[in-house]
């Protein structure tokens, strides 16, 4: 399965994600590569540091141009039973190719949203379901504060309305704003979690806040 990690933020929150989704796949026995497109390279980092450290289970990582993507997914999709594919910002050139090879897309976005800024992102889901029309879009609210107001969380379900078939997590993650080193790399390490339980994977998560969306993992 290939699952690509987007967003319109500065990528903090999708690092995390498409980290503590890789370790928690490895931990369920499947053969999982991280492919890292960000240009900061911190799950790169984080996957090359790991490997060094022997820590289990081991996650091997790619850093791909975006010249290549394409390329190397074909290569390692037969070799692997999972790629997580961490990309680049909204507008970036290896955000298409990773959206259309994807069978799902998750979206980590804050309460701060805005839908004329974003439309780049939401553009290329949509097209990107023109080549996959059984593409699976989530959309997961995090914050380093505060629970969000009912308001706030009303907002968020009207800007995934604009991505087709697009579904809300049902649960806020509540993430610690330094989980992510000076230098780039990941410091907080996933504990063991459940498959349908998306926050659990999240070692950052300080505690998870029920919404009226459903799960999807």
């Amino acid at each position: 399965m290939i699952v690509a990690l987007a967003g319109t933020g500065s990528g903090l929150f999708r690092t995390l994600l498409s980290v503590n989704l890789a370790v928690l796949r490895a931990r369920s026995g499947r053969k999982i590569c991280l492919i890292d497109t960000d240009p900061r390279e911190s799950a790169y980092t984080w996957s090359c540091e790991r490997r060094a450290a022997r820590q289990w289970p081991s996650i091997p990582g790619r850093a791909p141009s975006s010249r290549v993507l394409e390329h190397e997914i074909r290569e390692l999709a037969p070799e692997y039973a999972d790629l997580l594919i961490n990309t680049g910002g909204r507008d970036s050139q290896a955000s298409l190719p990773a959206l259309i090879a994807a069978r799902i897309v998750v979206v980590p976005v804050t309460v701060d949203i805005d839908v004329d800024r974003d439309y780049p992102l939401i553009a290329r889901l949509n097209s990107a379901r023109m080549f996959y029309p059984a593409l699976k879009v989530l959309f997961v609210v995090v914050t380093d504060g505060a629970t969000p107001a009912a308001e706030r969380l009303a907002a968020v379900r009207l800007y995934a309305a604009h991505v087709i078939s697009a579904s809300l997590a049902a649960t806020v993650l509540h993430c610690m704003a330094d989980a992510i080193t000076a230098a780039g790399a990941v410091s907080a390490m996933p504990r063991p979690a459940t498959r349908r339980r998306l926050p659990n994977c999240i070692r950052c998560t300080a505690k998870s806040t029920s919404t009226s969306g459903r799960p999807f993992f």
